[in-house]
């Protein structure tokens, strides 16, 4: 049976969001996030995005408009300024994640996922005391993405020599599944 993949949770706190709108965000305005470019929206509030990437790898739109409505009093717009804010960081992660070199990407986009990746902010784009770092323990609950190569086998010689008799590996185990 296969696994059933999970949409990731936001591992950052209500409290940490809000924290980190009055710190980051201004007050949103339509030319910046109403852009057809995404690329538009995460350089508005890049400062923002690559403070919440140090704590969660998800940001939550309706937590996000939540934020935006208590922050700002805003009305039906903060529904829109939500999802579109937390789509441009769903952006900045999936692209940084599918980038071989991060050439073709913005440096605001790279930013936000090198600091997804490593757990802290860009110091380049934000500047903010250790008490405020998302190195502290309430981000850390959730583990971080690696990635890693497995070696696999292609040629047939290797093969064999995995499964000659007085190989090496005789600390592999066969598995089968039968349905």
């Amino acid at each position: 049976m296969a696994t059933e993949r999970r949409p990731a949770k936001q591992a950052i706190s209500y409290e940490k969001l809000k924290e980190f709108g009055k710190t980051y965000l201004k007050m949103p305005v339509p030319n910046q996030y109403l852009n057809e470019d995404i690329v538009v929206v995460v350089q508005s509030h890049v400062s923002f995005l690559v403070a919440v990437a140090g704590c969660t790898t998800r940001l939550n739109p309706s937590s996000m408009s939540r934020m935006l409505k208590e922050l700002y009093q805003m009305g039906a717009d903060a529904n829109s300024v939500g999802h579109i804010i937390s789509r441009a960081f769903a952006h900045c992660i999936l692209a940084g994640g599918k980038s071989k070199t991060g050439q073709k990407l913005a440096p605001e986009v790279m930013a936000v996922y090198n600091a997804s990746l490593a757990g802290k902010g860009a110091d380049s784009y934000v500047k903010r005391p250790s008490s405020d770092s998302c190195l502290s323990q309430e981000c850390q609950s959730s583990p971080k993405r690696t990635k890693s190569i497995k070696k696999s086998l292609s040629s047939p010689s290797g093969i064999d020599a995995l499964y000659a008799r007085g190989s090496s590996s005789t600390h592999l185990k066969v598995i089968t599944y039968s349905p």
